[in-house]
């Protein structure tokens, strides 16, 4: 079974973020659909959940390993970007102002899918991603309530073909990036052996995606046209090439997997808080050095600090928070004195109490 370190796959999510980095920082044609990054995350996510479905013990640790995985980045990289627009407001651009509850609760809104209904600004432009991933996650977990998780991506087949049929194609939803998610669990199954309903999975994801073509579906976030189908089949292809091989990679396929380890804070991080930079430095759009700086001198310094949130922050807290999310009552248990525990023989045992109730990766 394939995991989230493949190097393929690493190297997948730094092509995303790159095409995303240029997408907002470089204004050339050839980087105009940026969004299409964010469209190979989500096939890669789909391929990805998959497998922490799989290996997930119950619903709610499947959902505190998501949680555990996106918080801590998240609490950091959005503290930075309030932070920033707190201290040089005139460095905002117009709409992109936030306040300090609307950090708060988009820490709530997110995992909760705003269940409180409230109205809010997110922290950057690029989180909106964020909340189609949540509801993503959160379709598998309630399915995993019911007792239905091997048979996650038929029901989640039949639920998008549901919604596409049943919704009006004016209307934004969800579901048209769902076909994405259904490709990378499909990539996932096939990867597994499971054949058949991998055919059938990616059939689907490739009919709902050329119905929303055929029929003229609006999409702001990320225009549906042929491009974007094309995106689909090849993203699909290439997620199932990098899982399946990506012990062929070159030995310097490593460091741009390095770009793809680091590259979910530096999606958090990039977007207002580059553009703020930009603004305060007066980097402009016409000459070759302002070109320089956007394709390659932002972009280095921003990955410096994803850098950094991932080695401080985000590697040595998402097993522990992991731990304390799935069990809080074992996870404090585990810190009592020994001695308050029955003196040595609870001491003798507790590491195989503790090993038994500590979840899986």
């Amino acid at each position: 079974m394939k995991s989230e370190r493949s190097v393929g796959i690493d190297c997948l999510r730094a092509i995303s973020i790159i095409w995303v980095l240029l997408y907002h920082f470089v204004p050339l044609q050839a980087f105009n659909r940026g969004t299409f990054g964010v469209l190979l995350f989500f096939i890669i996510s789909g391929y990805c959940i998959a497998f922490s479905a799989e290996t997930s013990q119950t619903a709610w640790h499947f959902y505190a390993k998501r949680l555990g995985r996106l918080l801590p980045a998240l609490i950091v990289c959005g503290f930075l970007t309030t932070l920033f627009k707190f201290l040089a407001p005139e460095l905002v651009e117009p709409g992109r102002g936030l306040k300090w509850v609307h950090y708060i609760y988009t820490l709530i809104a997110l995992p909760t899918l705003n269940v409180l209904q409230v109205n809010y600004n997110l922290p950057d432009g690029a989180y909106w991603s964020l909340q189609i991933e949540f509801q993503f996650y959160f379709f598998c977990f309630l399915m995993m309530v019911l007792g239905l998780k091997q048979r996650l991506l038929a029901l989640l087949c039949a639920v998008t073909i549901f919604r596409t049929v049943t919704t009006s194609t004016d209307y934004y939803t969800s579901n048209d990036f769902f076909p994405f998610f259904i490709a990378g669990m499909s990539v996932a199954a096939l990867v597994r052996g499971r054949t058949r309903e991998a055919i059938a999975g990616i059939i689907v994801a490739f009919s709902v995606e050329l119905y929303h073509l055929k029929m003229g579906v609006k999409q702001p976030s990320a225009q549906i046209e042929l491009y974007r189908s094309l995106l689909l089949w090849f993203g699909t292809a290439a997620v199932y090439l990098a899982a399946r091989y990506d012990h062929l990679l070159p030995r310097w396929s490593s460091a741009l997997a390095f770009i793809g380890v680091i590259s979910y804070p530096l999606y958090l991080i990039h977007q207002d808080v580059g553009m703020m930079i930009l603004h305060w430095a007066h980097v402009g759009r016409d000459s070759a050095g302002d070109m320089l700086i956007r394709a390659f001198v932002l972009p280095a310094f921003l990955a410096a600090v994803a850098w950094l949130v991932y080695a401080l922050v985000e590697k040595p807290t998402i097993k522990p928070l992991t731990r304390f999310l799935t069990d809080p009552i074992g996870w404090l248990r585990q810190w009592q004195p020994a001695m308050a525990r029955g003196g040595y023989k609870a001491t003798e045992r507790s590491g195989d109490v503790a090993r038994q109730d500590l979840p899986i990766g």
